[in-house]
């Protein structure tokens, strides 16, 4: 117990006052590394906080609050970790003996680095220091990670924790419409009893010790020899609003650790899927579909297993068959696409998920680009004669802009640092800092989700000029590089009609074999896609 107490006491340590800024802010994203961690352990000690009163700092409080919050709301840990380090920094320049020069040298270091997302907490100062933060929480200017930080603080300042579930209600109320959704996995922590809370399970008393999605851990009285056992949620009765002493509880869960350990059960915080590997139910099913002879119907039942594939399937099809008739059943789909559109229609879908399954400010830009790329390279493909489908087209570019939703300097950054000056580079097509080149992440992501060598070899092509490609790859490469470098024209570049009568799009237009007319066809069936979202 006493480890964990002082544990928590030290988290908000500001590191020494002969620091120069460069190594304060690494000292800042350190220290938020270490909350995250401790969070992404133990949930229910930040829970716990919510509504036990304790003896820890408030900005502490906040801190354990915003990590809690913000892994509940799916965002990127990566940018949890520079937004938990933004509130330290400005828990720093508020210190009220603290020389105005630091301010202006943190702002300095700040801009110069892109690190806009720091800004925009510190800016929050007036806000968090007020006795009425409610109030500044319904601005229509807020960000999602500003009303997150002063969502934290509203309940970290909370005089009467008691009351923390009427004060969420409050405060939702007063969240613009626009944000509200992404508030919604928070109720899970305020409809049901929070670790620490005096409890019944099943009829009997007991305190609430940990929690998962659908189950918690109870101490209680039991005629058997153990310390408490997971119990369902649905059995847990919360009648009065009572609660152990914080030093109580944590000594109680220090000393339920092992009987608290279960392999089974959701966990508390959402879960994150490697996106280096493909799914395991993936995996059987790109098995199947690689036998010589494909059972349909074996195929159909491994299908069925995953309800995400099966939802998928079922509603593309709908959607695809030219009369738009209701497809009830994965053997009618399956046929309605054959079998190697099917898998890589599955593969993408998976891929997709796993690249969107956490939030960053750029989030909807890059899943906009994604998605208008690989509508692109799809079309080009049913015009054109290539070793492509529609599919495995889309399939291979969704791979070429994965960078996107993996490089570190792309999940802090609130404006799309887009070249315009290289139209149709991929490796170049944004100004981001990374130790290996943006194909070579995607290629490698490609073998890892066990693409053929075929599109494997078309995405390392697309680092050359077309005309340099060897001819067995060089129409689907020339599909890849031209559809990139529309998608990135139509959403970026102010005058797309005169890029397109560059040189270097003449050329892969002649490669292809395509008229200037069926680029500005392309260009009409994907008008849906031709916006540019917000940032949150």
């Amino acid at each position: 117990m006493t480890n964990i107490i002082s544990t928590l006491e030290r988290l908000v340590n500001q590191g020494d006052a002969s620091l120069s800024v460069e190594q304060r802010i690494n000292h800042w994203l350190k220290n938020a590394k270490r909350i995250l961690t401790l969070v992404n352990a133990n949930p229910a000690i930040a829970a716990s906080t919510l509504h036990i009163d304790n003896s820890l700092p408030s900005e502490t409080q906040q801190l354990l609050h915003l990590a809690l919050f913000g892994k509940l709301c799916r965002l990127n840990d990566h940018y949890l970790q520079h937004l938990l380090a933004s509130l330290l920094a400005t828990f720093w320049l508020a210190e009220s003996d603290a020389p105005r020069d630091n301010t202006v040298n943190v702002i300095r270091f700040l801009r110069k680095h892109n690190l806009s997302i720091w800004i925009d907490t510190i800016k929050l100062q007036k806000a968090l220091r007020s006795e009425k933060k409610a109030n500044y929480i319904a601005d229509i200017r807020l960000s999602l990670a500003q009303r997150l930080c002063l969502f934290s603080s509203i309940f970290a300042t909370n005089v009467k924790k008691e009351n923390y579930g009427p004060l969420f209600s409050q405060i939702v109320c007063r969240l613009p419409a626009h944000h509200r959704h992404y508030f919604s996995p928070l109720t899970t922590l305020f409809e049901r009893p929070l670790p620490g809370a005096k409890v019944y399970a099943n009829g009997v008393p007991g305190a609430l010790v940990d929690i998962q999605q659908n189950h918690g851990f109870v101490f209680m009285l039991s005629d058997e020899d153990d310390d408490g056992k997971w119990v369902s949620v649905s059995s847990i009765s919360f009648p009065s609003s009572l609660t152990l002493s914080f030093d109580h509880y944590i000594a109680l869960y220090t000393d339920t650790a092992t009987a608290r350990i279960n392999r089974g059960g959701t966990p508390f915080l959402p879960f994150t899927f490697a996106i280096q590997h493909p799914p395991k139910a993936l995996l059987t099913i790109i098995d199947e579909l690689q036998k010589r002879d494909v059972d349909i119907s074996e195929l159909c039942d491994k299908i069925e297993l995953v309800p995400t594939f099966n939802h998928f399937l079922l509603h593309t099809a709908s959607q695809d068959n030219r009369l738009q008739l209701p497809v009830k059943s994965i053997k009618q789909a399956v046929l309605t696409y054959g079998i190697e559109r099917v898998g890589d229609m599955l593969v993408q879908f998976a891929l997709l998920e796993r690249l969107t399954q956490n939030q960053f400010p750029l989030m909807a830009m890059c899943k906009q680009i994604t998605l208008l790329a690989c509508s692109f390279a799809s079309h080009f493909a049913q015009i054109v004669e290539s070793k492509f489908t529609p599919q495995s087209a889309a399939l291979t570019m969704t791979f070429v802009c994965s960078p996107l939703f993996t490089l570190p300097g792309l999940k802090i950054s609130q404006t799309l640092p887009v070249d315009h000056a290289k139209i149709v580079s991929i490796n170049s097509a944004f100004k981001v800092k990374s130790d290996t080149p943006w194909l070579a992440i995607a290629t490698e992501l490609a073998g890892s989700w066990h693409q053929s060598s075929t599109w494997r070899a078309a995405i390392h092509q697309c680092g050359k000029p077309s005309s340099e490609v060897p001819n067995s790859l060089r129409k689907e490469q020339t599909i890849l590089v031209l559809s990139f470098a529309l998608a990135k024209m139509c959403l970026f570049n102010r005058d797309m009609f005169s890029a397109l009568q560059s040189i270097d799009i003449k050329s892969m237009l002649n490669i292809l074999k395509i008229r200037h007319d069926d680029v500005l066809d392309a260009l009409d069936t994907n008008t849906v896609l031709l916006f540019c979202p917000l940032a949150l």
